[in-house]
């Protein structure tokens, strides 16, 4: 480990965000999905930069075998499995073509990602296929059993029926079971019992699932269709990719794809007595502040988030703030939401918000440092505020 390297670790070994046994809504829980830009710190790391990762990764999703060794000094991590990848080349691909999904001309599909020249990096797996599914436990449970890992990391635990053809062209796989096309509601079906069946060969494991949130049918709203509540009760934990800074396609208002229904979707995972992860992509500080403030709008004490620009060298100073016990839910009213805590307020511009003055209810601190008593909010922007507060509503003033 470089000089510089080991003098920013020990300035950053100060307040840092905790996974407490009591949770605490105004509390960062973080969650980091391991990346080939940390290999540099995990790779033989010396005992003050374990003691970096352990006060401030309450969860690291990591890559096995890669990580198989350092689970001896950060036993947290849960181990990184796709739930219908079949890689071109692999064994399993060789000995079980069967597994693959086609179409009605027998050729093979793929998992929409990194498509190009007629083929993608992932072939679909049938994750109706009882043998598939086998294998796919007897593998994560040897993982598992090897190292010690806290839990899985599942990726691609969607609803929705991403399967395409090698130009990336949305197909329906041939169902093994009845011969036609494939429906989303079978693919929902397939899906939700694989990850029930996961969860009951992984009784005591932490499952993340990575999934979409808006995977419910059209009309239908986000969280309330009944496979997907049987694949929220199967996970410890709904990993959200992107969150709510890294995703463009989320907007203002009420509608099927706003950061309002987004909201209501969390509300319902913590109705079935689960909790999030809002993960956020490459973001800048701006960006880490609003995916922040969306963090304590829903959180419930046991949420996640993290991002994919945290570093040892590179800690956003939000993430260790404190805001103690929420003193209620979130409010909406006009584009902006609030929350507020023993120890601060938060607010929430939503895109497309105009811009305006808030006047606060007293002298309030921002995350850099200054002492406010009012703020500009603009849409796509979080605010958080330490301080004491009182009832905020009546202080948002109109657009200008």
């Amino acid at each position: 480990m470089s000089r510089s390297i080991a003098s920013c670790v020990l300035a950053l070994i100060t307040a840092v965000p905790g996974s407490s046994q009591t949770p605490v809504e105004g509390r960062v829980n973080y969650q980091q999905l391991d990346a080939p830009y940390l290999d540099q710190y995990t790779t033989s790391p010396g005992s003050m930069m374990q003691e970096w990762f352990l006060t401030h990764f309450m969860r690291m999703g990591v890559f096995a075998p890669y990580f198989d060794h350092d689970t001896s000094w950060y036993p947290s991590a849960v181990f990184y499995d796709d739930s219908y990848a079949i890689y071109p080349g692999s064994a399993v691909a060789t000995d079980h073509p069967e597994w693959i999904l086609r179409d009605q001309n027998r050729s093979p599909l793929y998992i929409p990602w990194a498509c190009g020249g007629g083929t993608c990096p992932q072939y679909a797996a049938d994750i109706a296929n009882p043998a598939y599914r086998a294998w796919w436990i007897s593998n994560a449970q040897h993982i598992m059993n090897s190292a010690g890992y806290k839990g899985i990391w599942i990726d691609d635990a969607s609803l929705n029926m991403n399967v395409c053809d090698g130009n990336g062209n949305f197909t329906a796989p041939i169902d093994g079971s009845t011969g036609l096309p494939m429906t989303r509601a079978d693919w929902g079906a397939y899906m939700a019992a694989f990850m029930q069946q996961i969860r009951e060969s992984f009784p005591y494991a932490e499952i993340v699932e990575n999934t979409i949130w808006d995977a419910s049918p059209s009309g239908a709203a986000p969280g309330f269709d009944p496979a997907v509540q049987r694949q929220i009760q199967s996970a410890t934990n709904i990993n959200l990719e992107r969150g709510v800074a890294s995703d463009p396609g989320l907007t203002g208002g009420t509608g099927r794809f706003s950061v309002y229904q987004y909201f209501g979707y969390i509300d319902q995972i913590h109705a079935l007595g689960r909790s999030v992860t809002l993960e956020h992509y490459q973001v800048t500080r701006a960006q880490q502040e609003y995916g922040l403030a969306a963090y304590f709008m829903i959180s419930d004490g046991n949420d996640r988030i993290g991002d994919a620009s945290t570093s040892p060298e590179n800690w956003f100073p939000g993430y260790s703030a404190d805001l103690g016990a929420a003193l209620g839910p979130r409010s909406y009213s006009n584009g902006v939401f609030h929350r507020s805590f023993a120890n601060g307020i938060v607010l929430l511009g939503e895109p497309g918000l105009t811009m305006r003055m808030i006047s606060l209810p007293g002298i309030f601190t921002t995350l850099a440092g200054a002492a406010v008593s009012s703020v500009s909010l603009s849409g796509s922007q979080g605010i958080v505020l330490t301080g004491h507060p009182y009832p905020l509503n009546r202080h948002i003033s109109r657009d200008r």
